[in-house]
């Protein structure tokens, strides 16, 4: 079992109540394992999406969670920033002015005035409270300036330092479907049968059905998303036997019925 350093990783992911994996080169390991982040991700309660710039095909069709998969990415979400003490605003609203929209900010009674110089306001926020890269992010051509805003983590086979990253995780040893096989339980996120199904299949095919670039960890993350993938045990009935009434057996010669004599 492979123990990798999740000391910088942990608290970006337990804050984030949204989560966005790019992936910037699409094969069945990167989107497999993608998959399987997200789906236990959406499973502990986070809004999650996946960004890949290159669309699914039937190759692919296997796989759980194909619909929150994107192609395109958005960050031009509206934020405005009041610098000022939260436990002395009262409420937030909205109304409209005739097709313009008014947002009220009231204060508790009081408090000092806002003042114009202590409000920020900027429309190009991050796409989530913490991204997620699968790999080099040039590959994403025109959109590879996500990395400049947001709090982004790195994980990939490729020993590469990105300045841009909060948080790496570098294993040259292995696929990104084995990486993320450890990984997720690490980060306190259960694998059930549809995200390690999706982490299964990315091993089989990153390591040509176990035959190539194999170690004893890949084996034995195949054994751990195998396991993930069976429903959970289910009790067998104890088979109730119906007691003979002691008439019975004296008048069968003391055999139950259905006994064979000897």
């Amino acid at each position: 079992m492979k123990n990798y350093n999740t000391t910088s990783l942990q608290p970006l992911i337990n804050q984030a109540k949204s989560v966005l994996i790019a992936v910037p080169q699409m094969s069945l390991d990167s989107i497999g394992a993608a998959l399987g982040m997200a789906l236990a991700l959406k499973k502990a309660g986070k809004d999650v999406k996946v960004y890949c710039p290159t669309k699914t095909d039937q190759n692919y069709s296997k796989l759980s969670g194909l619909e929150l998969l994107t192609d395109t990415i958005s960050s031009s979400d509206l934020v405005v920033t009041l610098d000022y003490p939260v436990d002395q605003i009262d409420n937030v609203s909205y109304n409209d002015d005739g097709g313009h929209l008014n947002l009220i900010v009231k204060t508790k009674s009081g408090a000092s005035k806002i003042e114009n110089n202590k409000i920020n306001i900027n429309n190009d926020s991050a796409s989530a409270d913490v991204c997620v890269m699968l790999g080099d992010e040039t590959s994403l051509a025109n959109a590879s300036d996500l990395t400049s805003k947001g709090n982004w983590i790195y994980i990939s086979p490729v020993n590469n330092t990105k300045t841009w990253a909060k948080a790496s995780l570098i294993d040259p040893d292995a696929p990104f479907s084995e990486i993320f096989t450890f990984l997720l339980p690490m980060l306190g996120l259960k694998l059930d049968i549809d995200s390690g199904k999706d982490l299964l299949i990315g091993l089989r095919v990153a390591t040509q059905s176990f035959s190539v670039n194999v170690s004893p960890e890949t084996f034995e993350a195949g054994a751990v998303c195998l396991r993930a993938t069976q429903p959970e045990d289910v009790p067998a009935a104890t088979p109730v036997v119906e007691p003979t009434p002691i008439e019975n057996v004296e008048r069968t010669g003391g055999l139950v019925p259905g006994a064979r004599a000897a």
